[in-house]
């Protein structure tokens, strides 16, 4: 036992030496207690504590168990936020006293929350006051243009952070402030404001509930065909065969169902949210020829009938507006183009929107609005001087005053459902093309655009534009034929002779009898044909000895007629009339046509083709050819009463002198006979009797300038032309077949006439118009739409003005710019493809090339283009000519880019695609290009190229023309072959210069591939200059550690694929960026001439002067602007400014010196000294090249009518003021309304600059000159 002890007691000893711890700390370690046994009580209390008590926290070591997580990355733009960005400040003057003055000014912060029309392009701003409701003013910005991406995103995003504001800062929300979506869900309000319920909604029946639980089953009835993924097309096509229903792209029943006003409906996703189209088609072609049969079902509730049947193109246009889409209508002179307007006003007042009407010229704006208030009851006007009910559902504007309201950002915009753009055609005009295309390009979004013109050629490359610049789908729907066709007619020997059939046939037959009848040919014809017969009845009386006579008449029409059939007049006659005047060209005097319009109109009595419309190209001529008629009477006694009382109940609006004026009386005396003239030297009311007496068909004879057929919806039986030739203010011109038709369109009343008759009149000439220039001029296709666009002062400071706005933007979606950017989805597809190439072309990893190998290439590359432009250099001096001397041995890039030589056979090269002839070396077989054909032709490189072929039948020889600029260098080494031989193809030539060839194309490091030594020969500045340069390039690249590299060749060829693949990125890049748009160099230039003159900053922030010239559309901005501001007007009197004003109006030619007081001649040679320092200020930065080019105001009769304007401001009679002028009464009317105009604008800019002195003086300048004939309102109102 004690053993036992003593051996467990060593075993704890040896044990305890071992432990890291000393055995007296285990004895003060406590040992814990042995656990308590519960019991069951406690067991069941601790468990329903645990398991059955809920608790507020949810346990850790089951959250961790339970909880499921997601990987989301990190977004650090939530770790910080930015205040949004304080919006500009504004300038407020500072008044004193009652008239206003203004003493100082200060700086005022616009608060960021507010948006207003003073700092915000969004829609959902703030309505302005209510004055400016219809016509904007000038401190207001527009509304965002549709189409721009960029500005669309910030628009979006501004309305977003505005309804937010909205709905976070009102303590209780306005449901009246809600917008109302019509197409949405719920869009319409429920509940009344003010009541505490809607409508009760009537129960339905149970036979209802069925029904629709029947509807539930069907749908939830499952299909018998298996449902796969890979059978999924199959089962549509067979569930499409079975039901024999379309297929539905979308899944929700919501979608199909029909929308109440789809006009109104979201037609795409937000600008934020939207995507890139890329290269879509946004212009559709309607096939008018293909009759829709189901247009009741397609449109069953007209928003407007007619009592007549629509022709397809007004169907398909009806129903693109009934979708909400815009249209272009491209239809034939009287074809119903109005209707298609017509249905837009309407559809526009059901929808309780408003439709806006736009026309080219004041006096269509004004018929316009006689014909839809006869048709509707809400239609307005607003014009220069006139506005009527503005708050009208249709509103009718010339599209200078649209352009102003977008510019001048008015209220009534947001309004605007439908834009109709009539006479669209009209933006070819060089002064006024412009405005539609800005009018286009500033539209907001969600306004519908109609298009409305006569046939173009190129209808589809125009809607295109629109479609792109809108982003929104544009249908094109064009007529096929006229409904009345045309029949065309040369006047000649008092008949007509039909040239064109109703089916555009041209008669060459018709042709030719005309022009026997005006050479007098017909004549000798029948003479002939006289003699001839009673030669053969001599003969068969057997006394036919005598038939000399006869043999002469033959033999003079061989010396005078047929020889010059088909070629001009007979050499006995002037060419023209010019025997009998003096001027050729077919050109007479009104003495001389006098008897020609009698016998024509006779005719056309006679021939019940009355009544007629005459086009005369001079406004003298109108007048002289209806006093030919002083002797004919073409109306009955009903018809002399009617005009008669329709002229005194017009007139009556005349003060009684007024209606005492020699033009009044004249045309009284016309219109009596049936007989009337218009163009624009009449006065505006009596242009308006005229119109309307035509319109009545009271007017049997019309003697009119081509401005009638500008719009005017006045169409008569027969159109007649008084040449075919007009002076376009620089010289005498054909018609264009555009302008042709628009005028020979008047002919033909659809419902009246089967076939409307164009006579072509040639006074004066001894024969007929040349054929072909007759039809190309008939037949040819009408002028191209072609953009006008440029850059107008007014333009730019009212875009600059508007930080959101980028004037780049304006020009890039330009009628200019179309094709351009037609091809930016194309330049884009490009770029990533190019990219993706970038990608795959990796050098491989090198130590020695990756030191230099990019500089020594791009070294390589300045090189090589050194050389080019060296060897061009070279060919235009003699010396330099002669080292492209014959068997001269030449190094160049061969077919596929492979380095060969050749010997170079003529003497310098040609002039046409400056190439040289070689006889070429050629690979047998051909090689492709190498690695080391990349490489430049430098001395240290040359070992590195691929050798020419070393044995006769790899060899081959051709001789060929090569590029100049494939030539990579002259050598040193002639070889001395038979050249002539060689040229000849001979085969003993051909032989010997391969032999000789072969000898030399041993290795390229031979002494006979040197270069020419041309610092030796070249002496010319220019040259050495370039050798210099090249020599050094050569340098940089022969430095280079890379040329070591015994892969060089291959790792120089794939560096140079990877620059040559950036380069085609970038040039791409530089085509789609804003330094390629054509305008972009005249815009700077005018920047340059605003910066100088004080109009902009240097940041090109708008200066006062800027605002001021804002306000200025009706007459030079720039220079009235200076007047106004170094204050020239405020020592004048108001006759005398609204005298010296005129200057800025009249433009027309004035024989007549006008008489001026000292202080108007003072203010004469003002306003020139101004123009000529702005004309200058244009000269020196190139806006023009010289003052010819320039608004002048010394060259040109700009200050004619300044005694005339200062004496109607004075008070005198208009019948006076006749007196002191030869120009025409309507032309003093037109500019007196114009000077209105231009006075209204002087006046806002007083009210800019705070000048309360001059706004008093341009208010009384406008009371001055508005009165008697000058205010008379237009009969069409």
């Amino acid at each position: 036992m004690s053993d036992y002890l003593l051996k467990r007691l060593e075993d704890l000893t040896l044990k305890a030496s071992t432990l890291d711890v000393d055995v007296d700390d285990i004895l003060d370690h406590e040992v814990p207690r042995k656990r308590i046994r519960k019991s069951p009580d406690e067991i069941k209390a601790d468990l329903q504590n645990r398991f059955l008590t809920p608790s507020t926290e949810f346990s850790p070591e089951w959250l961790d168990k339970l909880q499921q997580r997601w990987d989301s990355p990190t977004n650090y733009n939530e770790l910080f936020t930015l205040a949004p960005p304080q919006t500009r400040t504004i300038i407020r003057f500072v008044r004193e006293g009652l008239d206003g003055r203004v003493t100082g000014y200060k700086e005022v912060t616009v608060p960021a929350n507010s948006a207003t029309a003073k700092n915000s392009t969004s829609l959902l701003r703030k309505p302005a006051n209510r004055a400016d409701f219809v016509r904007g003013a000038a401190g207001f910005y527009p509304f965002t243009p549709g189409g721009l991406d960029a500005l669309e995103a910030t628009a979006a995003y501004e309305d977003e952070i505005l309804a937010q504001e909205k709905f976070t800062n009102s303590e209780k929300p306005n449901k009246l402030d809600r917008i109302i979506n019509f197409a949405a869900e719920g869009g319409l309000l429920e509940v009344a404001p003010g009541f505490t319920r809607g409508l009760r909604s009537i129960e339905k029946s149970n036979q209802d509930e069925e029904a629709a639980k029947d509807v539930e089953r069907v749908l939830e009835e499952q299909s018998d065909v298996p449902d796969t993924a890979n059978d999924e097309g199959d089962i549509g096509a067979v569930n499409d065969a079975i039901s024999g229903e379309p297929e539905y792209e979308s899944e929700d029943i919501d979608d199909l169902l029909p929308v109440e006003f789809p006009a109104l409906a979201p037609h795409r996703p937000l600008a934020l949210a939207k995507n890139k189209h890329g290269g879509r088609e946004w212009a559709h072609m309607v096939d008018v020829n293909r009759d829709i049969t189901n247009f009741r079902e397609l449109v069953p509730e007209m928003a407007r009938t007619w009592p007549f049947e629509l022709d397809t193109f007004q169907k398909e246009a009806v129903y693109h507006l009934e979708n909400g889409d815009s249209v272009f209508v491209a239809a034939h002179t009287s074809a119903g183009k109005t209707v298609v307007a017509e249905y837009a006003i309407a559809l526009a007042s059901k929808h309780m929107t408003k439709a806006i009407y736009t026309s080219p010229i004041k006096a269509l704006s004004n018929q316009k609005f006689r014909d839809f208030r006869n048709t509707f009851d809400d239609v307005g006007i607003l014009t220069g001087d006139v506005q009527i009910r503005p708050e009208a559902s249709c509103l009718i504007m010339t599209t200078e005053i649209l352009r102003s309201m977008l510019y001048r950002g008015a209220d009534l915009i947001r309004d605007v459902e439908f834009v109709i753009f009539d006479e669209v055609h009209y933006v070819n005009d060089m002064e006024r093309g412009v405005v539609w295309e800005e009018v286009i390009i500033m539209l907001p979004e969600h306004v519908t655009l109609i298009c409305l013109s006569a046939t173009v050629p190129n209808t589809y490359e125009f809607a295109s534009w629109v479609g792109r610049t809108k982003k929104k789908d544009i249908y094109v729907i064009s007529t096929p034929k006229r409904p009345v066709p045309l029949e065309h007619y040369l006047w000649a020997d008092k008949k007509m002779f039909q040239i064109v059939d109703a089916n555009k046939n041209f008669i060459e037959k018709g042709w030719k009898d005309a022009n026997d009848a005006m050479t007098g040919r017909d004549k000798q014809i029948a003479a002939e044909q006289k003699a001839k017969e009673k030669e053969d009845a001599t003969v068969a009386t057997g006394r036919g000895g005598r038939g000399g006579r006869g043999q002469n008449v033959r033999g003079g029409n061989q010396r005078g007629g047929s020889q010059h059939r088909g070629h001009g007049q007979p050499a006995n006659r002037g060419q023209g009339n010019i025997a009998r005047t003096g001027r050729g060209g077919g050109r007479t005097t009104a003495a001389q046509d006098r008897n020609l319009w009698v016998h024509l109109v006779q005719h056309l009595r006679k021939e019940d083709l009355l009544p007629c419309c005459i086009f005369v190209f001079s406004k003298k001529r109108c007048e002289e050819n209806a006093d030919a008629l002083s002797n004919l009477d073409f109306v009955t006694a009903s018809e002399k009463s009617a005009v008669h009382m329709i002229l005194e109940k017009s007139l009556a609006r005349l003060k009684p002198d007024d209606r005492q004026l020699p033009q009044i009386r004249r045309i009284r005396e016309l219109l009596s006979r049936g007989i009337a003239v218009h163009h624009g030297g009449l006065l505006p009311i009596v242009k308006e009797c005229v119109e309307i007496l035509f319109a009545k068909t009271l007017v049997k004879v019309l003697f009119a300038t081509e401005t009638f057929a500008m719009g005017l919806n006045l169409p008569t039986r027969t159109v007649v032309f008084s040449g075919f030739r007009k002076f376009d203010n620089k010289n005498f011109r054909d018609l264009t077949p555009g302008e042709y038709t628009q005028m020979a369109g008047r002919a033909g009343r659809r419902g009246l006439d089967k076939v409307g008759h164009v006579i072509i009149v040639t006074p004066g000439a001894d024969e007929a118009p040349p054929a072909g220039r007759l039809r190309h001029m008939i037949l040819g296709d009408p002028t191209k739409l072609r953009s006008q666009f440029r850059l107008t002062y007014n333009m730019i400071l009212n875009l600059l003005r508007v930080e959101a706005l980028k004037i780049e933007e304006m020009i890039k979606r330009s009628f200019s710019e179309n094709a351009t950017q037609a091809l930016l989805p194309e330049h884009e597809k490009q770029i990533k493809i190019s990219e993706a190439d970038l990608q795959k072309v990796q050098r491989e990893a090198c130590q020695t090339c990756d030191q230099d190998i990019d500089l020594c290439h791009e070294a390589s590359v300045e090189y090589m283009r050194l050389t080019e432009q060296l060897h061009f250099a070279m060919l235009s001096t003699p010396v330099g000519r002669r080292m492209f001397q014959p068997k001269r041995l030449i190094v160049f890039r061969g077919e596929n880019n492979v380095r060969t030589a050749g010997i170079l056979l003529r003497e310098g090269a040609r002039k046409s695609g400056a190439s040289v002839q070689v006889l070429e070396i050629q690979y047998k077989p051909r090689r492709q290009r190498q690695g080391a054909d990349f490489l430049p032709y430098l001395t240290c490189l040359r070992r590195h190229f691929v050798p020419l072929p070393q044995m006769e039948k790899e060899m081959e020889l051709r001789l060929t023309m090569i590029q100049l600029s494939d030539v990579e260098a002259l050598t040193d080494t002639h070889i001395q072959v038979d050249v002539n031989g060689i040229l000849l193809k001979d085969k003993d030539a051909m032989a010997q210069a391969k032999r000789d060839l072969l000898a030399t194309a041993v290795s390229w490091t031979s002494s006979c591939w040197d270069e020419l030594d041309y610092h030796k020969y070249l002496k010319v500045m220019n040259i050495r200059t370039l050798l210099d340069e090249r020599a050094k390039a050569a340098s940089i690249a022969e430095e280079r550690a890379c040329i070591n590299c015994p892969d060089f060749a291959k790792h120089f060829a794939m560096t140079h694929d990877i620059w040559v693949i950036k380069e085609n990125i970038q040039s791409i890049r530089q085509l789609m960026s804003d330094q390629n748009l054509q305008l972009l160099p005249d815009y700077q230039q005018r920047i340059s001439v605003l910066k100088d003159l004080g109009f902009v900053d240097e940041n090109s922030r708008v200066e006062l002067k800027g605002k001021v010239a804002c306000e200025i559309h009706s007459a030079d901005e720039i220079v009235l602007t200076e007047l106004i501001l170094e204050n020239v007007l405020a020592d004048y009197e108001p006759e005398e400014i609204v005298a010296l004003l005129s200057s800025f109006v009249f433009q027309e030619k004035t024989e007549s010196t006008p008489n001026m007081t000292p202080a108007l001649e003072h203010g004469r040679d003002t306003i020139i000294k101004i123009s000529e320092k702005v004309n200058d200020c244009q000269t020196l930065h190139q806006v023009i090249l010289s003052s010819d080019d320039s608004n002048d105001f010394v060259s040109r009769p700009r200050f004619g009518l300044v005694e005339v304007v200062y004496e109607w401001a004075r008070g005198m009679p208009f019948s006076r003021i006749t007196e002191l002028t030869d120009v025409l009464e309507g032309t003093i009317v037109r500019v007196v309304t114009r000077l209105d105009e231009t006075c209204r604008e002087v006046k806002n800019a007083a009210r800019i600059i705070g000048d309360p002195t001059l706004f008093a003086k341009m208010q009384t300048c406008q009371e001055l000159i508005k009165r008697d004939i000058c205010a008379t309102a237009s009969l069409y109102m």
